[in-house]
């Protein structure tokens, strides 16, 4: 038997919409990029939000002297560089989503009022 003041849909409704809002946010995601730039802005790579590499770029100069081996390196760590930059740009808009997220719950009450009333009582 639903208490005063506990809305069953209302929570319902809530997390539909939380749901929805999360799976647009993942969306934008994907098509974020990050680019670094390695070697003194000799190697370049650009990745999105899934981690693919969507662009290389390499000083011809650099190209020009030879060295296979540092060419390799330098995009190895500029791939890696790109990655890293990704992941903080991800972990800072799903730390904002969630702070934003949990707000919008705000309307429920704190959690332990929230749990005493869906276990029959009061405030918990």
């Amino acid at each position: 038997m639903a208490q005063q003041g506990f809305d069953l849909n209302a929570i319902l409704k809530q997390a539909q919409a939380l749901q929805q809002s999360f799976e647009e946010n993942k969306a934008r995601l994907k098509k974020e990029t990050a680019t670094a730039q390695v070697g003194g802005g000799m190697v370049s790579a650009t990745v999105d939000g899934e981690k693919v590499v969507k662009e290389i770029k390499i000083a011809p100069e650099l190209v020009q002297e030879g060295d296979v081996n540092a060419i390799e390196d330098l995009v190895v760590s500029a791939v890696n560089a790109a990655n890293v930059e990704i992941d903080k740009k991800i972990s800072a808009n799903m730390s904002a989503f969630a702070g934003n997220a949990l707000g919008g719950l705000g309307g429920l009450g704190n959690m332990n009022d929230l749990i005493g009333k869906f276990l029959g009582g009061g405030k918990a």
